[in-house]
């Protein structure tokens, strides 16, 4: 850039002039039509646009096919802003969506999730935006609207929805009908597996595995039994919420609900295979399931106790605008781009499936107009439009403590709901098991440690290797 400016004195007046006439032009009409949505066109001061040539970005990690989000930002962005290009965090060391981390001062946008909002919020980590600068607000479902505004500012711009839903078959019309917990305690009966994959059509699986897993969902099920908003951050937890939260591990397994898998879908895989009767998991779980599988596949949110007037809480990952930007004299940029991360077209393009074959990423969408494009493409976004639209959720957010309460009670939530199992647990045998009388040579020195053996064992799959029946199941300390 800065080279254009050695010509000579009458060569630069001239590209002034021409310069002039476009901000002219820019100034008069004040925004660019971009990809079928409206943008507010931001004209840099010369020194800005001299400096700056680049963005920085960080998305939220955890979503199926994170490179489609990069891949339709940068097209969309390069209709905007096509000298302006964008720079990617791709490390979780770096950024993790704020569960561990403070947003980076690099990143000039960032998309946290929103139960970190206050905190935020009161750190400085966020950007004002007035109403107006917020791109089809009105687009917005209104809990995820509500989530990012305070003192009538918008301080993040919604862009992916989430929630704890239940995944079942819909002809199963006994899992179909429960709508609380004790009834689908009832439909699913309790320790009806005790390896880590159930056997066959059987049981629960979930994941509990993470302390901020372990306290968000003790939160929502605070939620669902007693209504409490905001969210009740105590010291200590209730005994009531841990009764629910043990309820749903004995629905399931110790190891098919503490495993650390590194694939955070594979509950759905396994049970597009044939394995478990119900999972609880988000709805970007599909993406992984076979045509066979979407084709008999029902949802619903799941029930947290038995409790049903109580309005859901729903998760929000929205995009800030952070204010180191303001230092850098990117403010305005940066609120720019945030607009076309959140913008429908943009979304739709990250959301859609990239070719034949494949699924969708079938995330949840908080925009009306996401819902309504890619439900004409993909069924099941219909029928998940429609549970945004009956559930009329209320946002998952914590106070401007929440990392610390997290921190603070997260194991010892953990170890509460694993201690006293009311099930057993399978534990692996040192060599191959014959048969019932080979068994009872190996499974009683296995047990032994275990509460002793229960005269289970098992040789066949989904199982890796032969494994012993035994009354009890470890429990780790609070981490």
């Amino acid at each position: 850039m800065r080279r254009c400016f050695r010509h000579s004195s009458a060569i630069r007046a001239g590209l002034v002039a021409l310069a002039a006439q476009a901000l002219s032009k820019f100034r008069r009409t004040g925004y660019a039509v971009v990809a079928s949505a409206i943008l507010p066109v931001v004209a840099l001061p010369s020194s800005a646009a001299e400096a700056q040539q680049s963005l920085t970005v960080a998305l939220y990690p955890y979503v199926p096919r994170i490179g489609q989000f990069q891949n339709a930002i940068t097209t969309a962005w390069s209709q905007v802003q096509p000298n302006v290009r964008l720079k990617f965090i791709n490390d979780e060391s770096v950024w993790d969506g704020g569960y561990k981390r403070n947003p980076p001062a690099e990143a000039d946008v960032y998309v946290f999730d929103a139960m970190y909002f206050e905190q935020f919020r009161a750190n400085n980590y966020l950007v004002a935006m007035a109403r107006n600068e917020i791109q089809d607000a009105a687009d917005f479902l209104p809990y995820a609207r509500k989530a990012v505004v305070a003192n009538g500012k918008y301080y993040a711009i919604p862009q992916l929805g989430c929630a704890n839903i239940l995944f079942y078959d819909k002809n199963d019309t006994v899992v179909v009908n429960a709508t609380t917990l004790g009834q689908l305690q009832t439909a699913l009966n309790q320790c009806t597996f005790t390896s880590e994959i159930p056997p066959d059509r059987r049981g629960l699986m979930l994941d509990m595995a993470g302390g901020t897993t372990n306290a968000t969902l003790y939160l929502d099920i605070a939620h669902s039994a007693d209504g409490i908003y905001p969210l009740p951050q105590a010291s200590q937890p209730n005994r009531d919420y841990l009764v629910n939260q043990k309820t749903m591990l004995n629905m399931s397994s110790f190891w098919n609900i503490t495993a650390q898998n590194s694939d955070p879908y594979v509950r759905g895989v396994w049970f597009s295979q044939g394995y478990g009767r119900a999972f609880m998991g988000f709805t970007e779980t599909m993406s992984r399931m076979t045509p066979d599988a979407l084709a008999t596949i029902g949802f619903k949110v799941m029930p947290l106790s038995n409790t049903t007037t109580n309005r859901p809480l729903f998760y929000v990952d929205a995009v800030g605008v952070n204010t180191t930007t303001v230092e850098r004299g990117t403010r305005d940029l940066a609120v720019q781009l945030a607009n076309v991360l959140t913008a429908t077209d943009t979304v739709v393009a990250s959301f859609e499936a990239p070719g034949p074959n494949t699924n969708p990423q079938y995330l949840m969408s908080v925009r009306h107009s996401v819902f309504h494009q890619l439900g004409q493409r993909y069924p099941l976004y219909e029928r998940m439009y429609h549970l945004a639209l009956s559930s009329n959720p209320v946002a998952f957010k914590l106070n401007a403590d929440a990392r610390a309460w997290v921190n603070s009670i997260a194991g010892t939530i953990r170890t509460e709901v694993r201690a006293n199992y009311a099930c057993g647990c399978d534990q692996n045998a040192p060599r191959p098991i014959m048969n019932s009388v080979d068994a009872q040579n190996v499974c009683p020195a296995v047990c032994n440690g275990h509460g002793g053996w229960s005269g289970q064992w098992t040789n066949q799959p989904p199982a890796l290797r032969s494994a012993c029946g035994c009354a009890a199941c470890p429990v780790q300390g609070p981490q």
